[in-house]
């Protein structure tokens, strides 16, 4: 029982009759008795229990009841700890090894399978169309890399598309370019023979014009004529292609960036190979460009020049250092733009000039 000459903040903060003898760790308020802590965890719905992240000024950490609340909290999380391992022997949960941790490589699985193969992958910067274009992904369906392949012509026609790396190279060119240049040839020939067929046409209709208008004696010869041009027009309609080898007579070159801008280094390729095997230990810009030569690899016109030719004029492992291939009319990085013909060249020098004196 407190005296009369008690202050009020030294009495309990519930029953004001007794002095404080306890503090809340969680609250700091102060009571006399465990009836008036329960009455207090039950009022302010306190826990009761120290908040560790409690924010703590700089001059309390060095003290002997700030140690003591780190030790008291470290060693309820071991005794957590102790007491869930136990519970999990207890009921017959396999555990892992202790101090066991799982490496995860965040790497998405396309990286981490062209890494195992050896193959360098340049990134183009975000916003070019290479970098828009390149659809390269892990087929999990197939366990495998879906390339997508930049096919460069003879004509100079570039088509793109997509290919497993378990295709050989004449598979993949069939699925991609071979199919579209047969579809391309039979529409052709379509419209070929469609012109043929409406030719004939007009021929026909001109000529029973000219019967009607009095050419009564020549009916027989007219018909005549007309049947013949019409079938004689019907035979040099030439009959849809037929399934043939698109890869016959043509050789296949893997393009190698980051080379000077003034040659094409182009890396023979085996058409029996398959892609995996082709761009292993190699370097590609965002994915592989393969040329198709009529050339064989000794007979490469400039600016395409084999690797082998390559290594033996600019060195065995020579590159343009930051340098990649941009769209056409840009100017490649780290490369300077070529000044115009009519730029005075003395009169920049002269500013430059001043511009440093001053």
């Amino acid at each position: 029982m407190a005296s009369s000459e008690t202050l009020l903040s030294d009495l309990c903060a519930i029953c004001h009759v007794n002095e404080i003898k306890y503090t809340c760790p969680r609250c700091g308020i102060h009571t006399c008795s465990l009836p008036c802590v329960k009455k207090h965890k039950a009022w302010a719905q306190c826990s009761g229990v120290r908040n560790p992240a409690e924010y703590r000024k700089r001059a309390d950490l060095a003290t002997p009841s700030s140690i003591d609340q780190d030790f008291n909290f470290i060693t309820r999380v071991e005794r957590s700890i102790t007491r869930a391992d136990e519970n999990a022997l207890d009921r017959k949960i396999p555990l892992a090894p202790a101090r066991q941790l799982r490496s995860v490589d965040a790497r998405p699985k396309v990286d981490i399978e062209m890494e195992k193969r050896g193959i360098k992958v340049i990134k183009a910067p975000k916003g070019l169309s290479r970098s828009k274009t390149n659809r390269t992904h892990w087929a999990n369906q197939h366990k495998a890399v879906m390339w997508t392949v930049e096919w460069v012509c003879p004509d100079e026609e570039k088509v793109i598309g997509s290919a497993l790396e378990t295709r050989t190279i004449e598979e993949a060119f069939v699925n991609t370019v071979g199919k579209k240049k047969i579809i391309k040839k039979r529409k052709l020939s379509l419209e070929e023979r469609a012109q043929g067929a409406g030719g004939a046409k007009k021929l026909l209709q001109h000529d029973t014009e000219a019967v009607r208008s009095g050419g009564g004696g020549d009916d027989k010869a007219s018909s005549a004529r007309v049947n013949g041009d019409t079938a004689d027009r019907h035979d040099e309609v030439a009959p849809p292609p037929t399934k043939k080898d698109p890869a016959a007579g043509l050789y296949f070159y893997l393009h190698k960036p980051n080379t000077p801008s003034k040659v094409k280094c182009l890396i023979p390729l085996s058409c029996d190979r398959s892609l995996q095997n082709a761009l292993e230990g190699r370097t590609v810009l965002e994915f592989p460009t393969i040329f198709m030569k009529d050339e064989r690899p000794a007979e490469l016109k400039p600016p395409f020049i084999t690797e082998e030719e390559y290594k033996s004029r600019y060195g065995e492992d020579v590159t343009v250092p930051g340098s990649i291939t941009l769209e056409d009319g840009e100017v490649e990085e780290g490369e300077a733009p070529a000044l115009s013909s009519d730029v005075d060249s003395q009169k920049v020098l002269e500013v430059l000039a001043r511009d440093l004196a001053g």
